[in-house]
């Protein structure tokens, strides 16, 4: 008995004793992998790049440092510390972006899931994109990141938009290629070039997809964004707008699914 409580006031004294230097206080900033004998485990918070004016990844949290790498839109990270500014918040984030790169980047660049209020500013943003392609993925980047957020059905409804608009331009676009292809020599109808056009494939990377009309010669959207509304959300304000524009679709391609 006297023995085992020895025993136990050993395990105990051990328990208590500080832990090395090295685990202590490593660099979890440096650049470069974690050493695998270290015992220390960083902190990660996987965040995404938000806004195409401040993705770039720095050397130092600075404006004026050098550029490590351009990130793209809907990138993850792990944010792994950060800046504070002279107010007392941060200013940079210090994220991994790879394995072996790290750098500092503008708190406002990107968005944490699950942060509060994280979804109305990627749905602002999308909103006030002056781009479509980068209103698309920013309102993937919250249907996708933020799946409970309230506002994925209006993300849904915008990305759906969007869509249609592109398929107007790109109506245009392609029309100058294909009218000097004549498809009675070809051997291949209107709808297989106009489907297989180069212009499509960032959208389709996205998946955002598009049928034919034969008899207007237009491209014409889907409407999955749709569909998911009413799938997941059939009660919903937007759910009746889907409806509707989803019914316009079909009847623009003139069938029923």
């Amino acid at each position: 008995m006297r023995f085992n409580l020895w025993a136990n006031a050993l395990i105990a004294l051990v328990l208590a004793l500080p832990l090395t230097t090295e685990a202590q206080s490593p660099d979890p900033l440096r650049r470069g992998a974690q050493s695998r004998t270290s015992a220390y485990a960083p902190h990660f918070v996987k965040a995404f790049v938000t806004d195409d004016r401040l993705w770039v990844g720095r050397e130092a949290p600075d404006l004026r440092s050098q550029v490590v790498q351009r990130l793209r839109l809907r990138r993850p990270v792990f944010i792994i510390g950060s800046s504070i500014g002279k107010t007392g918040e941060p200013k940079f984030y210090r994220v991994a972006v790879t394995r072996r790169t790290r750098g500092w980047i503008h708190v406002a660049a990107v968005a944490i899931p699950g942060r509060a209020g994280e979804d109305k500013r990627v749905l602002q943003l999308a909103e006030t994109a002056s781009d479509g392609l980068d209103r698309i993925v920013l309102c993937l980047l919250l249907t996708e990141n933020f799946k409970n957020s309230p506002l994925v059905p209006q993300a849904l409804l915008l990305l759906a938009g969007e869509a249609e608009r592109s398929g107007s331009t790109l109506n245009k676009r392609v029309s100058k290629r294909v009218t000097a292809v004549d498809p009675r020599t070809a051997n291949v109808r209107q709808r297989d070039y106009y489907l297989s056009d180069a212009s499509l494939d960032r959208l389709s990377r996205l998946r955002v997809s598009f049928d034919f009309d034969d008899a207007t010669g237009e491209f014409i959207y889907d409407g999955a964004a749709y569909r998911t509304i009413i799938k997941r959300f059939p009660a919903s304000a937007s759910a009746k707008i889907a409806r509707e524009r989803l019914e316009l679709v079909r009847q623009r391609l003139g069938r029923r699914e």
